[in-house]
């Protein structure tokens, strides 16, 4: 009996092991997993910088190439004097209302803001006199 208990103590003096064996090799992959994902991850972000940057440069270049397009510079003119005509309008029909500017109704707004603090100050002037 005592060499039958032996034996399986030695069995599970084994498995102990080889336990502890799986898990040092189960931790060192997953750090060498972990390593490969940082390292991947600055790869990328690397990559992505250098993409990023090539496709502004390109945009930019595109840009430039369709900005010198002659019906490009045509339809840049056409807008400018459309925008200019269309202020032009704009203004000469205001004008031609008798509209307040922004600054008279912040002069007539302070008027009157003037005019409602003296009135209750003489309510509040006719409301002592009365209690009184």
């Amino acid at each position: 009996m005592a060499k039958q208990s032996s034996v399986v103590q030695e069995r599970v003096d084994q498995i102990r092991q080889v336990v502890r064996r799986a898990d040092r090799e189960i931790k060192k992959i997953q750090k060498q997993v972990e390593s490969r994902r940082r390292r991947l991850a600055k790869e990328v972000t690397s990559r992505r910088r250098v993409i990023e940057k090539r496709a502004q440069k390109e945009l930019g270049r595109i840009q430039k190439q369709i900005q010198a397009q002659p019906i490009v510079q045509r339809a840049e003119a056409l807008r400018a004097d459309a925008t200019e005509r269309f202020a032009s309008s704009v203004s000469t029909i205001l004008g031609a209302f008798p509209l307040a500017t922004k600054s008279e109704i912040e002069r007539i707004d302070r008027k009157v803001s003037a005019l409602s603090r003296k009135l209750k100050e003489i309510e509040k002037a006719q409301g002592a006199s009365e209690a009184a």
